[in-house]
């Protein structure tokens, strides 16, 4: 029988979450296909393995992560994989058990796992988070002019305690480090919780100003007072812009 201090530090343990951030690349945005995923732990582990796909990469992907297919003509399919004497899948979804994965727009990198049948129970949007927290003004009316993973590496400065071994855009590796520092900024910056986090990563997006109609660049808040008639519009007939729809009837409600 384990006494009770093994048993105190056992829950101990349990209590705090242990974070995997991960990246993937593609033969392109609709097949989902994985060419490459790597992903850092919160306990040291480093992984970056790249798989020979079924079809080809197309080249608006390539233009993205330099990836050709004869640099994959060697690799092993994602089924041949393996990884500390086990099927890369089967190791895969070990992890997804024992983490909580973190992504930069992460329901594009859900769906490529999926697509392999590896599914993640609890997983955390960096990009939903940023969009959250982070506008242009005190008021919080005006997005940034950009969330992608690299614009937030440079308007928050992040690149600046880079580690230059692993500072290529857009290759799987160097963007989880990039990924990793967004994370750990946010959390030391931001009053966050996990549960806060993963309750953000589900919610729709949050969006402060239009992109699009008559009142383009303007805030919600600011047509609103301006020409709230054209946000019932929108309401009403924007049925295929639902996070735009959310975002109005959550500011006229507050």
């Amino acid at each position: 029988m384990k006494d009770l201090d093994q048993i105190k530090l056992g829950f101990e343990e349990n209590k705090k979450d242990k974070f995997l951030c991960f990246d993937t690349e593609t033969t392109d945005l609709f097949e989902k296909e994985m060419i490459q995923l790597a992903f850092l732990t919160d306990d040291g582990e480093e992984f970056n393995m790249y798989f020979k796909p079924k079809g080809e990469i197309s080249f608006a992907a390539m233009a993205i992560h330099n990836i050709t297919p004869e640099m994959l003509e060697d690799k092993p399919t994602f089924e041949e994989a393996r990884h500390k004497g086990k099927d890369l899948k089967e190791y895969l979804e070990g992890l997804t058990e024992k983490y909580v994965w973190v992504a930069h727009n992460a329901q594009f990198d859900k769906e490529v796992l999926e697509t392999v049948g590896i599914k993640i129970p609890q997983l955390i949007c960096t990009f939903k988070i940023a969009r959250d927290l982070l506008s242009i003004d005190q008021k919080d009316e005006y997005d940034l002019q950009s969330y992608s993973l690299q614009f937030l590496r440079y308007y928050l400065g992040l690149y600046k305690n880079e580690n230059s071994k692993n500072n290529q855009a857009h290759d799987a590796l160097s963007d989880v480090y990039f990924l990793r520092d967004l994370f750990k900024y946010f959390q030391r910056n931001f009053d966050l919780t996990t549960e806060k986090m993963l309750s953000i990563s589900k919610a729709p997006l949050i969006i402060r100003n239009l992109h699009h109609g008559k009142h383009a660049g303007k805030s919600i808040k600011e047509i609103q007072i301006e020409d709230p008639g054209y946000l019932q519009w929108i309401i009403d007939t924007w049925d295929d812009k639902p996070d735009i729809v959310w975002n109005i009837k959550r500011i006229i409600e507050n």
